[in-house]
C-alpha cells in the first residue's frame, strides 16, 4: 500500500508503528482499522525467537491491508498497523497480559484469564499451534510497558479520537475492523468465506451486518454472522451503540487472495479487494447517503 500517510502521529512520539489515512477532513463517518496485518519485526523481537521467523506469519492477518487498499486510495479514512502482531496484539486488552510472558510475572498489573490468553494468544502472544512456545525467554516488564505506551495505547487513542470526530461531524460513526482468517471447515454444507462480527448486536446496530450479509448473498459469497468470530477487544472498546458509534468486524478467508501456502498474494487479491470495496461502499451509503468516489475505469 503506497498511499501517503496524511496525518501526523508526532503527538505520540513519532513513528508509532501505524499509519493514518484520509483523517484530516474525513468525508464520511467510516473508519477502517487493520490491526493485524503489520509486517515490521523489531530486531529485539527476532533475537528472542525460539521458532523460525517465517512461522510468525501465521500470527498475521496476512496482507489484509491490501484488501482495503482500493477503498483507502479512494478516500476512505483508515488506521493501519505496520508493527507485527507478535510485538503486541492490538485486539487484546491491557488486562490480557499473560504472566508467563513477563520476567518475574506481571507484578501489580491486573490480568484476566481470558480463554485466548490461556491458549497462548494474549496481549503478547506466547505460543502458536503446531509450533509451540514462540520465545526463548520472557520479556522484561518495562519493555512490554513501552510497547503499550508507544504502540497499543496510541493506536486506540487515535481510533477513539477519529470516531468521536466523525460522530460529532456526522451524528454517527462506524468502525470497520478488518481481519483475515484461515479457511473454515464447512458447517451444515456451508463454508463461509467471510464472517461479519458485531458481538451479537452489542457493538453495532444489526442493520449493518444484515445489509452486508444480504449483499454478499447477492454476489454469491458464502458468509456467516458472528460464528466463529464475533469480534474481540477492538469492538468491545470502541463500539457504543447508545452514543451512535458502531463497530463491526470483517474476517476474510485467506484462501481467497493468498497462494496455496497462505503466505503471498495470489491472483484472487484483486477480486477479493473489489468485494471488500463494494461492502465499504454499501456501508457508506447506509451511514450517510454518501458513496466512495471511485476512479473511472
Amino acid at each position: 500500500m503506497d498511499q501517503k500517510d496524511d496525518t501526523d502521529t508526532s503527538d505520540f512520539g513519532g513513528n508509532c508503528g501505524f499509519q493514518l489515512f484520509n483523517l484530516d477532513s474525513p468525508g464520511l463517518p467510516i473508519l477502517i482499522s487493520v490491526p493485524h496485518a503489520g509486517r515490521e519485526y523489531p530486531t529485539e523481537l527476532l533475537e528472542n525467537l525460539r521458532i523460525a521467523p517465517a512461522e510468525l506469519q501465521r500470527l498475521e492477518d496476512r496482507y489484509a491491508d491490501r484488501l482495503v487498499a482500493p477503498a483507502i486510495a479512494a478516500g476512505m479514512p483508515a488506521i493501519v498497523a505496520r508493527r507485527a502482531r507478535a510485538w503486541i496484539d492490538l485486539n487484546r486488552g491491557e488486562d490480557e497480559l499473560d504472566p508467563e510472558m513477563i520476567k518475574g510475572g506481571t507484578g501489580v498489573r491486573k490480568t484476566v484469564g481470558s480463554a485466548k490468553m490461556r491458549g497462548g494468544l494474549g496481549l503478547v502472544p506466547r505460543r502458536l499451534m503446531h509450533s509451540g512456545d514462540i520465545w526463548q525467554r520472557p520479556f522484561e516488564a518495562q519493555d512490554v510497558e513501552k510497547r503499550l505506551s508507544g504502540f497499543h495505547s496510541p493506536y486506540h487513542q487515535q481510533v477513539e479520537k477519529a470516531l468521536l470526530q466523525m460522530r460529532d461531524l456526522f451524528g454517527i460513526a462506524l468502525l470497520v475492523d478488518m481481519h483475515s482468517m484461515p479457511p473454515l471447515l464447512p458447517v451444515g454444507g456451508l463454508q463461509p468465506h467471510i464472517v461479519i462480527g458485531d458481538r451479537f448486536g452489542q457493538s453495532a446496530a444489526s442493520l449493518y451486518s444484515e445489509m452486508l450479509l444480504q449483499r454478499l448473498k447477492q454476489i454469491g459469497v458464502a458468509a456467516a454472522l458472528n460464528h466463529p468470530y464475533p469480534g474481540d477487544y477492538i469492538l468491545r472498546r470502541h463500539g457504543n451503540v447508545r452514543k451512535n458509534i458502531h463497530a463491526i468486524q470483517i474476517e476474510v478467508d485467506r484462501a481467497l487472495y493468498l497462494d496455496s501456502e497462505l503466505r503471498e498474494p495470489a491472483s484472487g487479491l484483486e477480486a477479493t479487494s473489489a468485494i471488500i470495496t463494494e461492502l465499504m461502499m454499501l456501508l457508506a451509503e447506509l451511514v450517510g447517503g454518501a458513496s466512495i468516489p471511485m476512479a473511472a475505469e
